[in-house]
């Protein structure tokens, strides 16, 4: 794990023959901009860990005879926090990079002596961690043999809290610098943003946001969109359109929605949904989505912060332009896991 570790502070040194390799590759297979893979990499790849997190992490994860890894293909950098894990559980590990998107761990199992397998046959009392949807974990849940130990990091998001009496200029600012890393594809990006009060202070805070990712935009440009994700981006758009406002700039999308009677989730592109809300309001917005939220991000404190703590008990709470930096203390998807 400590190796792994030392790994990631040579990827992310852009002068190092790893860091020049690195960014190389995930130009070419990670979609996102050269801009955007310098960011992932020296401002979000695990690169140091403290005692108290190694012991945290070694907690975290069930120990096993033979570990085997699934890896998803969303956020290229993951690849070193989920090898970490398994390395917690087994010093036999074996992975399956997405054949999309390997990301970091051709790299990674190179240098650490890692196997790496086009198909995976883990046996009974062996751990099999599992990155990716809801549906993937289930398919391979339900394929493996009895005995494996499956865990799953499946589908996640992040919401930003927006308390009373903050900023909102600052605030926006923190939560830009919380969308722009993996183009927003990461399991802790958010895309909803609640901002506590009326439907004007929502509309002053959708405007603040628009302007601080229109600023960020131009220094991290994102990555190329494929159809599917340009169709679904017009899809929100027309849909925020016909209830409330929407921002549009070159490199994202703020929808505003003054009276939301649902929360709709926009898709993943640096696209953010925002509303205004009170505390009374969190379990009708943020209920129907609880079970897929993995961090609550915040600027300051209050009820509507609280109540959406306690709807999703088990997220990780950062501040707001943290939420992309957990430290290296487990998954950083902590559903299941208990506190």
């Amino acid at each position: 794990m400590e190796r792994a570790v030392a790994l990631g502070a040579r990827l992310a040194d852009r002068d190092d023959p790893l860091g020049k390799e690195a960014r190389r590759d995930l130009v070419l297979t990670s979609g996102l901009s050269r801009e955007g893979v310098e960011l992932a990499l020296t401002e979000h790849l695990e690169s140091a860990i403290s005692s108290d997190d190694m012991a945290s992490l070694l907690a975290a994860v069930k120990t096993a005879p033979r570990c085997h890894v699934i890896l998803a293909a969303n956020v290229g950098t993951a690849a070193l926090r989920a090898i970490a894990l398994a390395l917690a559980a087994s010093s036999e590990v074996t992975i399956r990079p997405s054949r999309r998107d390997p990301g970091l761990a051709p790299i990674l199992a190179r240098e650490l002596g890692i196997a790496v397998a086009g198909e995976l046959t883990a046996a009974p009392g062996d751990a099999l961690h599992v990155y990716g949807s809801d549906a993937t974990i289930a398919e391979v849940r339900a394929a493996a043999a009895p005995g494996v130990i499956v865990t799953g990091h499946g589908t996640g998001l992040g919401v930003a809290v927006i308390s009373a009496g903050v900023d909102l200029r600052e605030a926006a600012r923190a939560l830009a610098a919380d969308v722009i890393p993996f183009d927003q594809r990461g399991c802790l990006s958010p895309r909803v943003a609640v901002v506590e009060g009326d439907a004007d202070r929502a509309a002053a805070f959708a405007a603040a946001l628009d302007a601080a990712l229109r600023d960020l935009g131009e220094v991290v440009p994102r990555g190329g969109l494929d159809e599917a994700t340009r169709a679904a981006i017009a899809l929100y758009g027309a849909a925020i359109d016909a209830v409330g406002e929407r921002f549009a700039g070159p490199q994202h999308v703020v929808g505003l929605d003054p009276a939301p009677r649902a929360l709709q989730l926009p898709p993943p592109a640096r696209v953010v949904h925002v509303v205004p809300a009170r505390a009374v309001d969190a379990a009708r917005l943020l209920g129907p989505w609880a079970r897929f939220i993995t961090t609550v991000g915040s600027a300051g404190a209050g009820a509507l912060l609280d109540a959406a703590l306690a709807l999703a008990p088990e997220a990780r709470p950062a501040a707001l332009g943290r939420m992309q930096r957990p430290a290296l203390d487990g998954p950083v998807d902590r559903r299941g896991l208990g506190k």
